[in-house]
């Protein structure tokens, strides 16, 4: 991957954290109500859409992180 490219990405990291943020706060009001008040596709979904997004923001982040050039640790 060109860093050039992935630069303008990892400015999206706050909004992706705001929008997981949301996910989490959805997910905990559909989990609040009674048992049989709960929308299993809903939940699903939720939590499919969390994971992947969770997934990105790591490789976001990642990318983002500036190493060592002699070691390879994070600075």
């Amino acid at each position: 991957m060109n860093s050039h490219s992935s630069t303008g990405v990892t400015g999206f990291i706050e909004i992706f954290e705001g929008r997981l943020n949301k996910m989490k706060l959805h997910l905990k009001a559909e989990l609040s109500k009674v048992k049989h008040e709960r929308d299993k596709k809903t939940i699903k979904r939720i939590v499919g859409d969390a994971r992947k997004l969770n997934k990105t923001l790591k490789e976001m982040r990642q990318v983002a992180t500036k190493l060592c050039p002699h070691c390879g640790e994070k600075i």
